[in-house]
């Protein structure tokens, strides 16, 4: 049985197939989807995913920081001017500014000393404050670090404090239980893939118990670049996303796996989850080869297409595009993020030939590309993203519906490119890829 819920109405402005082999994405002449932008979640689950934030993405704390800087540098603008007005009286009623102590360099000194001191530091505070009111501001629009317990988790990915313990061990840092999931953390490293030495996070969903019959879907998530897996659970927060729809019991409980695709050699920080033949890391098969058989062989998973989707933001939406085309035999849904329709100067450098960077560019061979196997594809962007960017995911919509794909298409009212964007979206993704996941 497919997964889903049956008798609801798919909430997913969902393309119906064509079936045109020969239609070009490229073509002008047709006109492209409409992606939906309505907030279909119910209004109970919107309202606690939209509670996420506090001071640390808040407007209010960007505008009392400036507040403050003004105030600040307004206080060394009028400490100065009253020295300087004392400085001229005193040179007025006395013919010199240190009269009183007669050698120059005594008592009057020390206040001139004390009042340059006074104005650089003032004028550090000001400068430091308008720099957290512009970093806070930032922060606010992306959404990278929503709250302060994103924090943690974002300089756990640093490795700056340690990230969440292993599966094996008990309790984690955020330790599962009969209403909220688990997120735990394990190297994985594939030195022999030039893999740089890297973290996979992974969600179970409430109740988790591996001793138990119950085995679950997985979906697969790929970081943007630069980036890092716990950017899923910092600057996304999967984990809470999950807790809150499984609560609505608008998905199935899946396993949530976020994979670090950062690599060594020729672009590192933008492998774009391509196997190098310039030098660079092997990440698709680290992917294929290494990270889905671990998390079959240590996870109760169904080891199959129709229970694995694969998903990513930004170059990792391209990633779970472009893997999941080229997998068609491991993955049965994709969730494409903010994705792009080529891997870009990241592609250039991993690859040597202008033929391999064809063959992975989903908007070159998804007109020609042979199906072996049905796919389920969500694709979903900002409203104030770049123009060129949001035609692409339209055209990447229309290619697939025209070769008889199902197609989910949204875009997000006021986000831009940004993790913000990714954390509303997020909670369609989960909902489609549960939807086309087949049920345990």
């Amino acid at each position: 049985m497919r997964g889903g819920h049956p008798g609801r109405v798919s909430p997913f402005h969902v393309l119906p197939g064509a079936a045109l082999p020969g239609a070009s994405l490229l073509a002008d002449a047709a006109p492209l989807p409409e992606p939906d932008t309505a907030p279909t979640l119910p209004p109970a689950v919107l309202r606690e995913l939209a509670g996420r934030s506090d001071w640390v993405s808040s407007w209010w704390t960007a505008g009392l920081l400036a507040a403050a800087a003004v105030l600040v540098a307004a206080l060394v603008v009028w400490d100065r001017r009253r020295r300087a007005s004392r400085s001229a009286v005193d040179t007025d009623g006395g013919g010199r500014a240190d009269a009183g102590d007669g050698d120059g360099d005594g008592d009057s000194a020390r206040p001139g000393r004390r009042g340059a001191w006074r104005a650089w530091v003032g004028t550090v505070a000001s400068g430091l404050l308008v720099v957290l009111s512009v970093t806070v501001a930032v922060n606010a629009y992306a959404g990278y670090v929503p709250n302060a317990a994103a924090f943690r988790t974002t300089m756990a990915g640093w490795g700056i404090v340690d990230p969440p313990p292993s599966h094996r061990d008990k309790p984690s840092e955020r330790a599962g239980s009969s209403a909220a999931g688990s997120v735990t953390s394990t190297p994985l490293p594939a030195p022999d893939l030039r893999m740089a030495d890297g973290t996979t996070w992974v969600y179970t969903p409430p109740g988790f118990d591996p001793s138990t019959s119950t085995r679950y879907p997985v979906v697969y998530l790929f970081h943007g670049s630069p980036g890092q897996p716990s950017d899923w659970f910092a600057a996304a927060d999967s984990a809470n996303v999950m807790d809150t729809l499984l609560e609505a019991q608008l998905v199935q409980p899946m396993i949530l796996v976020a994979v670090d695709v950062n690599g060594t050699g020729p672009s590192p920080r933008d492998t774009e989850c391509l196997d190098s033949t310039t030098g660079g890391a092997q990440v698709e098969t680290y992917v294929t080869d290494v990270v889905v058989p671990w998390v079959d062989k240590s996870f109760p998973t169904v080891p199959d297409r129709d229970h694995r989707a694969i998903g990513g933001a930004s170059s990792g939406g391209f990633c779970a595009l472009n893997l999941g085309l080229r997998h068609l035999d491991t993955f049965s849904a994709i969730m494409a993020l903010e994705p792009y329709g080529d891997p870009g100067d990241g592609g250039r450098a991993m690859l040597a030939t202008q033929e391999e960077f064809d063959a992975n560019s989903p908007s070159h061979y998804l007109p020609t590309m042979d199906f072996t196997a049905p796919v389920a594809v969500f694709l979903d962007g900002g409203t104030e993203a770049p123009r060129f960017d949001r035609e692409a995911n339209r055209r990447l919509a229309a290619a697939l519906t025209a070769r008889g794909q199902t197609v989910g298409l949204r875009e997000e009212p006021g986000q831009g490119h940004t993790w913000a964007m990714v954390h509303a979206g997020l909670p369609y993704g989960l909902e489609f890829v549960s939807e086309h996941l087949a049920q345990p």
